[in-house]
């Protein structure tokens, strides 16, 4: 999962902009489901699992990204929820 998220902000996102982690799910939902499906643990509902997901998003700051504050954007639920942006740097 860590290798697909990394390649996802790599490849995926344009140098310079903000994205969050609805962002990075979705992707993962959309163009890489396997590895979406193969990192879920039988326990986690699925807020717990984004959050595990959002967790391994964080240990890229420093290195290609930084945080910028929060978002109020649209999670997989159609729900509105909190979420830290973060910059490609």
């Amino acid at each position: 999962m860590e290798n697909a998220i990394k390649t996802i902000i790599l490849s995926k996102i344009p140098k310079g902009h903000i994205f969050d982690a609805h962002t990075i799910i979705e992707h993962l939902i959309q163009y890489d489901s396997d590895t979406y499906l193969s990192s879920y643990q039988n326990n986690w509902k699925t807020d717990s699992y984004h959050r595990e997901i959002s967790k391994l998003i964080t240990t890229f700051e420093g290195e290609i990204i930084e945080r910028q504050g929060t978002s109020w954007s649209k999670n997989i639920h159609e729900k509105f929820t909190a979420n830290v942006c973060w910059l490609k740097i």
